[in-house]
């Protein structure tokens, strides 16, 4: 079992809860095939009936608000109600003037305020008259006239108000789900981050300490108060009204406030909730031939209400069936549908799909797969006509960037003649004894041509701007006469003409026509001379038809020279070119393994004994990129806020300026292929959820598990498919810790709330290249912090105490974060910089494109290593004081990384085959085109361990133990294969939910936390 994570002083039953949740290795990946011979007593099918009576004990909890409100409504106990709403929702004033419009002022809204027990005035009266409403009463929000007093006012707004977390659970309920899942609570090991508060005050202090006054642009609250219109409560009781006021909690129920002694109220205006902001978020790419652009992947846009309280998959699903999932490896996966798929556990499928998002499938070159499908279909009839007048096979491999294989195929008849229109279907591929899956991208002559043109200033006139478009245009057409199905793709160019023609060479192209002067800015490398000559044949046109630079390019690449200096002379010159040309029929693509080994492929006609064998070997040349993708982006944009970009992978063009050139390398293409592999989750709050409403959710999307399981339990095997068609929900335990509200939020002199919403984004990524897998957690810059203070001043410096919490956090969740990194390191304030000309000079040297915006963007104060020797920074926020640690690429948060050495894939792919064919599943993750429920799951059930981030947990499989296995029953499998994950690959286990509430040193031993957490459990039986 792993490690518990502990900070902060919590009451007993808290901590009790909390150790729950890690006896018995309750980690990131949950596989519910674990429980099968437990004493169930009345509870049912362990785990799910424990989990489903531990729901309903957090539902009873002071702090669930939403099943608190629940139980009060059905009660039709109006003074219950009002107690519960007066006593049990922080008040939030405003940061302009405090409470000036609190009679109508509405911050986060009803929902979210039930959600996480932050609320205004006004929308405090709000909820209690819906209660009301819904008991059964007439019930209205009414406007009262006080004379309570500013400083009463404040009195009453910087108090504590949100209740503790204490689910009413005795002892013996905590043994009966003990016993029922098969626990015991020595399997607990609790580590504690120690004096979190303190190293939080410690860390603010000290940059608070190097902040002059004059960068602090803080406004002070304008201390305003609306005691005439205070937001109260009237309702009525069989005809009598009746008073129910919520702002001041000593005001006894059923009377109006004391110093309104008028008894004098009016109606409320409608309350006008808070105004809807559509948020847009955008997956895109950018590829080695065109790195300046981006394509976009797939985009959703979603009110902000609709993401809040959820989360977002992001997904790149392989389109494979879940036998294809089991028998392939990783490497064969030849395409992607890029996928945002909302997640709402109080939602129905139709409300899910409607607001889920797919793109079209994606090769890894980002080209869109059925955009460029050409393949001509026959009847089975005419197919069976066709494969019998074959005669002769023939073919020739041309293996590109890995993993991509290209296989061009001519399939004769008795006269020579190529036979057209064969399907996929007809043909069988094996890659070293190994069975793969082709993809036909033509059956019949459709050639594919490429035209690529110089951008750079020395190109003439006729060949830039509107002139390039028009010879490009009139050239298309040209080839469209002369193959009405051909297909021509564009592609700018800059001087490095070697760099494109060498990657113009790895296109999945016929012919390449190149429109240049020949000036080239970069320089020749023989290594790459057998792509040059292997590639597509390359016509380069001379546009000012001089050999001033031509004739270098001649002495190192073979291409066919056309002087362009005319264009309507090089179009037909290029026309007379085309047509002596023989253009292929058959080309198929397939995803390969293994880059360094020997390869032979076997080719075959199936049902017939046509058969070739086809040696090859990938280039071994790192630099061979093709026009592979070498950078994934996400994009949020919202009305009224600044976009926010995030890097996923690969490239990062913010650097490819100020002067410093990136040159697109092999690295990017692997970050984009994990990435790929990988996936990612968005999660959105306002402010976090009250810790009963998170773990009540978090249970939930357990539960979401039951259906397919119990089927299986049953041995109905049909039923289980059905269930598991439905998706599974998934709930990243990080969110527990990383989302969780500020400690300490509500003192006496101040509140600290987000006034935006927070988001975050969370990567997993596989460690198929580089041996490690990673985990990272970014807070994106949308929550807003800020502090109101009693007396209006120095909320900038609270701020900066309460958020250098989440820095702490980072520092103890991850392995590397802002904080590890800019510990005790010497730091300077951006502001102040130019008082040091050496770190100016040494940060502008080498590093100037990523420096440069740092020691000059003066928006925000920031905090860097004078040292250099980390790029990591403090970032403040010069009005609110909000903190946050930024890592060198940009994001706010931390990450994790398992070095773990991947093992052949070989053995495992048999053994899981033999456990698919005992199974029978013929279940479909996916379909091309379609929008399965499954895209609003995170596909966390499988046995084959697709949960989420499928292809880490099958590449980091240790085959060991399998074999023995094999043959038991299927939940005993699915038990080894998560242990394998927990324990092997993932390591420290419990960390994901280990600061939940941040439990201090002092929590005793046996407390209920301690043994709550245990009821997460999932030991094999």
């Amino acid at each position: 079992m792993g490690d518990f994570h502990t900070s902060q002083l919590a009451d007993t039953s808290r901590r009790d809860f909390f150790k729950q949740l890690v006896l018995g290795g309750s980690g990131l990946y949950l596989s519910p095939l674990l429980f099968q011979s437990c004493d169930t007593e009345d509870l049912g099918r362990p785990p799910f009936g424990v989990w489903e009576d531990m729901i309903k004990m957090l539902e009873q909890s002071p702090d669930h608000l939403v099943g608190r409100r629940k139980a009060l409504v059905a009660s039709k106990d109006p003074k219950a109600m009002t107690e519960f709403v007066r006593d049990s929702f922080q008040i939030l004033p405003s940061n302009r003037d405090f409470l000036k419009y609190m009679a109508t002022e509405t911050l986060y809204g009803t929902q979210m305020a039930l959600r996480c027990g932050l609320a205004t005035p006004r929308e405090k009266a709000e909820i209690l008259k819906n209660m009301l409403v819904e008991a059964g009463f007439e019930a209205k929000v009414v406007w009262e006239t006080t004379t309570i007093s500013l400083d009463q006012a404040k009195d009453i707004t910087f108090r504590q108000y949100i209740p503790e977390f204490d689910p009413p659970i005795s002892n013996r309920r905590m043994r009966k789900w003990h016993k029922a899942l098969g626990i015991e609570e020595t399997n607990a090991n609790v580590e504690l981050i120690l004096n979190f508060m303190e190293r939080s005050e410690t860390l603010a202090n000290n940059l608070l300490a190097s902040i002059d006054e004059k960068y602090i642009k803080e406004k002070p609250v304008k201390q305003g108060f609306d005691e005439k219109r205070v937001p109260t409560v009237v309702y009525y009781d069989n005809g009598e009204e009746k008073y129910a006021h919520v702002f001041d909690p000593e005001v006894p129920f059923g009377q109006l406030h004391p110093t309104n002694t008028a008894k004098e109220f009016k109606d409320a205006k409608a309350l006008k909730e808070p105004k809807e902001q559509d948020i847009s978020i955008t997956l895109s790419c950018r590829n080695v031939m065109d790195k300046w652009n981006e394509s976009t992947l797939v985009t959703g846009t979603w009110k902000l209400s609709e993401l809040l309280g959820n989360q977002l998959q992001i997904q790149f699903l392989n389109n494979m069936a879940f036998g294809d999932q089991a028998t392939k490896t990783v490497s064969q996966i030849s395409n992607f549908t890029p996928c945002l798929a909302l997640q709402d556990i109080n939602k129905d499928v139709a409300y899910l799909e409607e607001r889920s998002y797919l793109g079209e499938p994606i090769t890894l070159e980002g080209e869109k797969v059925l955009e460029r499908y050409t393949p001509t279909v026959q009847s089975d009839e005419d197919l069976a006509a066709a494969v019998g007048k074959i005669h002769l096979l023939e073919g020739k491999v041309d293996p590109k960037t890995y993993p991509k294989v290209r296989l061009e195929l001519e399939p004769k008849d008795a006269d020579g003649n190529i036979i057209g229109g064969l399907s996929m279907g007809n043909f069988e591929l094996v890659d070293n004894g190994q069975s793969v899956t082709g993809w036909m991208k033509q059956n019949s002559i459709s050639p594919r041509i490429l035209l690529m043109y110089d951008t750079s200033g020395s190109m003439p006139k006729a060949y830039r701007g509107d002139g390039i478009k028009a010879f490009l245009a009139e050239t298309r057409s040209m080839i469209s006469e002369v193959y009405p199905s051909a297909q021509v793709f564009l592609q700018e160019t800059d001087s490095t003409l070697y760099t494109s023609l060498l990657n113009g060479k790895q296109y999945d192209a016929d012919l390449i026509i190149y429109a240049t002067d020949g000036e080239n800015s970069d320089e020749y490398d023989a290594s790459y001379q057998s792509i040059y000559n292997s590639g597509p044949p390359a016509i380069l046109l001379n546009v000012y038809d001089k050999d001033t630079h031509y004739k270098r390019l001649r002495e190192n690449i073979d291409f066919t020279e056309i002087a362009a200096d005319d264009q309507q002379t090089t179009i037909t010159e290029i026309k007379k070119y085309v047509d002596q040309l023989s253009f292929l029929t058959y080309v198929v693509t397939y995803n390969s393994f293994d880059e360094d080994k020997d390869h032979k492929l076997t080719l075959k006609i199936k049902d017939t004994e046509h058969q070739i064998e086809l040696p090859f070997k990938f280039p071994m040349n790192n630099n061979v990129l093709g026009n592979r993708i070498i950078g994934l982006y996400l994009t949020l944009k919202g009305k009224g806020m600044k976009t926010i970009t995030r890097v996923l992978a690969g490239y990062e063009p913010q650097l490819d300026r100020n002067g410093n050139k990136i040159i697109p390398n092999r690295q990017m293409i692997q970050e984009v292929h994990e990435m790929l592999l990988g996936g990612a989750v968005m999660a959105f709050e306002r402010e976090a959820p009250t810790l009963s409403v998170q773990l009540t959710e978090y249970l939930q999307t357990l539960m979401s598990n039951r259906g397919w399981y119990e089927a299986y339990q049953d041995n109905n095997m049909d039923r289980a498919i059905e269930e598991l068609g439905k998706g599974t929900l998934s709930y990243p335990q990080i969110l527990l810790s990383m989302m969780q509200r500020l400690q300490n939020q509500v003192t006496e002199n101040a509140v600290t709330y987000p006034k935006g919403f927070r988001a975050c984004i969370i990567k997993a990524i596989p460690g198929y290249y580089n041996k490690k897998t990673s985990m990272s957690f970014d807070y994106l810059p949308t929550s807003e912090y800020l502090s109101i203070m009693r007396n209006g001043e120095q909320g900038f410096r609270e701020t900066i105490k309460k958020t250098a919490q989440l820095a702490i956090l980072e520092g103890h969740m991850f392995d590397d974060s802002a904080y590890s990194q800019l510990h005790e390191k010497p730091l300077i304030l951006n502001m102040a910089s130019g008082s040091n000309k050496e770190f100016v000079k040494n940060a502008l040297a080498d590093n100037f494109p990523y420096y440069y915006p740092l020691v000059n963007g003066r928006s925000t104060l920031k905090f860097i290593d004078t040292s250099l020797q980390t790029k990591s920074y403090w970032n403040i926020n010069p009005w609110s004081g909000e903190l946050y640690g930024i890592l060198p690429d940009q994001t706010g948060g931390g990450f994790s990384t398992t070095k773990e050495q991947l093992e052949e894939l070989q053995v495992v792919i048999r053994e899981y085959s033999k456990l698919v064919a005992q199974m029978n599943l013929g279940m479909t993750i996916t379909g091309v085109g379609t929008m399965p429920i499954g895209i609003v799951a995170t596909y966390s059930l499988t046995l084959v361990k697709l949960y989420a981030f499928a292809s880490q947990a099958l590449i980091l499989m240790d085959a060991g133990g399998i074999d023995e296995k094999i043959n038991e029953a299927l939940g005993e499998l699915a038990c080894n294969v998560y242990k394998e994950i927990l324990y092997s690959s993932m390591g420290r286990i419990g960390t994901a939910i280990s600061t939940l509430e941040n439990v201090d040193a002092a929590s005793p031993g046996n407390s209920t936390i301690k043994k709550l957490i245990a009821c997460f459990s999932v030991s094999c039986p």
